[in-house]
């Protein structure tokens, strides 16, 4: 009797969504420097060795990843001219032992990390840099979690020329996110896979023999699946098969 040997993995792929703080003027005290952009992140999962983002290409996966770049190419506010803008740290909550990390452009490793419970009066307050309008606009500094659940970031920028006064702060929450789990059957010959979406993301079902040689490839009509929140069922022969692995692949 041929034995079916069916190994089912959770990946999670590309968060695809690429945001911006801007850091201009403050709108309230021209003096002082501002910061306006979304409060919140989405941080999806990235397996080791898996793809992240063509601006990160030297990411290692193992991380809940995030992109997101602070920028003088503003549109709520004014730009700042003259200031040579930074931002700080200022404190970072989350899930006892997890750790916020900071990946600079092309960093095979984090350019710097914090635990949860940090805050700027334990000292040693990373920075890192802004992109300058009418710069080349490179992107791909990135914001990793190693444990899953909510964390509170708090940033600020400062001016290295000293021209404006200290922002106030900037707080972001950010989700770091498990996949969705994958269930699996075999009934007849028929691999019956399910698991239950998430509103907004896209899903591919995917499959190889041979995990040695990765050759992963689209299972049947199940690619490009949008999310509604329910459950989603997928079938695949396996009758001539010795062994097959299959993932899936949550991204948005």
């Amino acid at each position: 009797m041929k034995k079916i040997v069916i190994l089912f993995l959770i990946l999670v792929g590309v968060c695809e969504a690429h945001d911006h703080v801007e850091v201009g003027l403050d709108p309230n005290t021209a003096a002082r420097l501002g910061l306006d952009g979304p409060g919140f992140q989405l941080a999806c999962y990235v397996p080791t060795g898996e793809f992240f983002s063509g601006y990160t290409p030297n990411f290692p996966g193992g991380w809940h990843a995030s992109e997101l770049t602070f920028t003088t190419e503003t549109n709520a506010l004014d730009q700042a001219d003259g200031a040579n803008p930074r931002i700080e740290l200022v404190s970072v909550a989350g899930p006892v032992g997890g750790n916020l990390a900071f990946w600079e452009v092309g960093a095979a490793a984090p350019t710097w990390s914090r635990s949860t419970g940090w805050n700027e009066g334990q000292g040693n307050v990373p920075t890192f840099p802004v992109v300058l309008g009418g710069d080349s606009h490179a992107h791909g500094r990135a914001f990793t979690m190693d444990l899953p659940g909510n964390y509170t970031v708090t940033f600020r920028a400062v001016d290295a020329n000293g021209i404006f006064s200290v922002s106030a702060n900037h707080t972001m929450g950010f989700r770091a996110q498990q996949p969705p789990q994958l269930s699996i059957s075999i009934v007849g010959g028929n691999a019956t896979l399910s698991f239950t979406s998430r509103d907004k993301f896209v899903y591919d079902l995917q499959s190889c023999e041979d995990l040695a040689q990765g050759d992963w490839g689209p299972v049947g009509p199940f690619t490009s699946m949008d999310g509604d929140g329910y459950a989603k069922d997928m079938t695949d022969s396996v009758s001539e098969r010795s062994k097959v692995f299959y993932r899936l692949v949550e991204y948005y």
